[in-house]
Order: C-alpha cells, then sequence, then structure tokens
C-alpha cells in the first residue's frame, strides 16, 4: 500500500465509524415507554364509568405528557407518542378530564380538583413492568337548587 493509498483508507475508515457511532446514538434517543392501565374508581369504591369519554392524563417530572381515553367501565390505557405505547418511567403527575359534548354543559359529574395536574393530588409511578394502577376521584359536590 502505498503513502496515498494508507491516507484514503483511513479516510474511509474514520467515516464508517463515524456513521455507524452516529447511528448507535440515533437509537440511544428513543426513550424506553412502559406499559400503564387503569380504573378510575368513586370513593365509594364503585367504577367511575359517568366519566366514559373522558380523559386521563399525566406529565412526568421532566414534562413528557401522556393521555388515555376513559372507557366505558370507567378503565383507561396511557400513551405517549402513539396508542399503546405506554409511559416513560418515574412519577408523574396526573389528572382526569371529564368530556361531554352536550351545549351547555351539564353539570359536573367529578370534583373539578380532579381536572388539574397541579391540585389532582393523583400520582402514578412507573416502574419497569406492566403498570396496573387504581385512581379514586371524588363526585362533584351536589349543586342547591335556589
Amino acid at each position: 500500500m502505498t503513502q496515498w493509498d494508507s491516507a484514503a483508507f483511513l479516510r474511509r475508515s474514520a467515516a464508517v465509524v463515524a456513521v455507524v457511532g452516529l447511528l448507535g446514538l440515533a437509537g440511544c434517543g428513543a426513550p424506553s415507554l412502559y406499559p400503564v392501565r387503569g380504573k378510575i374508581i368513586w370513593e365509594d369504591g364503585t367504577e367511575a364509568r359517568e366519566l366514559a369519554g373522558g380523559l386521563v392524563i399525566c406529565e412526568s417530572a421532566t414534562g413528557v405528557g401522556a393521555r388515555g381515553d376513559i372507557e366505558k367501565d370507567g378503565s383507561f390505557e396511557l400513551s405517549t407518542y402513539k396508542p399503546g405505547d405506554g409511559v416513560l418511567l418515574g412519577k408523574h403527575r396526573v389528572a382526569v378530564v371529564e368530556y361531554s359534548s352536550r351545549e351547555p354543559p351539564p353539570p359536573p359529574k367529578i370534583d373539578q380538583t380532579f381536572s388539574s395536574l397541579e391540585k389532582s393530588g393523583l400520582e402514578i409511578n412507573v416502574e419497569r413492568k406492566t403498570n396496573e394502577v387504581t385512581l379514586k376521584v371524588r363526585r362533584a359536590p351536589s349543586r342547591k337548587r335556589q
């Protein structure tokens, strides 16, 4: 091998190593997500079926959000980027948001404190496993008619 051939070989080798290294880094950037399924129940332990169509939302300590639709039986599955993909490890603040397409909207069924990540007091801790959680919520205070 001549001096020029050696230099060309070294440049090509360095380029291949750089490309392989960059491809490896691209794969490292994807966070690991873990399944989170759960159920919303009222304080008395009954399923919160009345909240079907609403959302469970959560936010990690790093600000990454996840959400899940509330099903007819009060169950949900959380997703971060695409349906069913799971949630980041660690602690998450949680809120339960009621939804109604009726106009005007009916009185709330759930205490509105639970619709705020800051005020709900709900939290989940996602571990390296399939996580099953139960969220206990309070009914909205009854409105007295005047």
